[in-house]
């Protein structure tokens, strides 16, 4: 019988492991860049596709989407904020469901956050420690 075991460490992954999953992902149809960010300051970790060419030698392309895409998570994080302190613990007129006196599992958080205009669509994926943005072609509407 095999047993399984589950750890509260962070998962451990080889640059050479990120390297194969980032190109797999900008290998996918539509994928035209991948971003990997801290989540507390908005620096890259990584980034692949065509957002890594410069648009002069001293302000990557890479840079100037970070910062935007940065400044927007943290809009978002502070609207659901905003939205979870509005209705005082009730959600569409139900009740949230209490788990003991601790109120940390309370937070509502941003599990992912897509949007689209006409030249291109990204996707956001947050993690308490890092966001994964996706940048995909917006293909023409027929």
């Amino acid at each position: 019988m095999a047993t399984t075991t589950t750890t509260t460490e962070d998962p451990k992954i080889s640059d050479n492991e990120l390297s194969y999953l980032l190109s797999r992902l900008g290998s996918k149809p539509g994928v035209q860049s991948v971003l990997i960010l801290l989540r507390e300051n908005g620096a890259i970790i990584r980034a692949t596709g065509a957002i890594t060419r410069p648009t002069n030698p001293d302000h990557p392309l890479a840079a100037e989407y970070a910062a935007a895409v940065y400044k927007f998570m943290k809009a978002s994080d502070t609207l659901v904020e905003d939205l979870d302190g509005i209705d005082g613990g009730v959600t569409g007129g139900v009740p949230r469901e209490k788990h003991g006196d601790d109120d940390s599992e309370e937070r509502d958080d941003i599990k992912i956050l897509r949007f689209r205009t006409k030249r291109r669509e990204l996707v956001v994926v947050p993690d308490a420690k890092f966001m994964l943005i996706v940048f995909h072609d917006t293909p023409v509407a027929l």
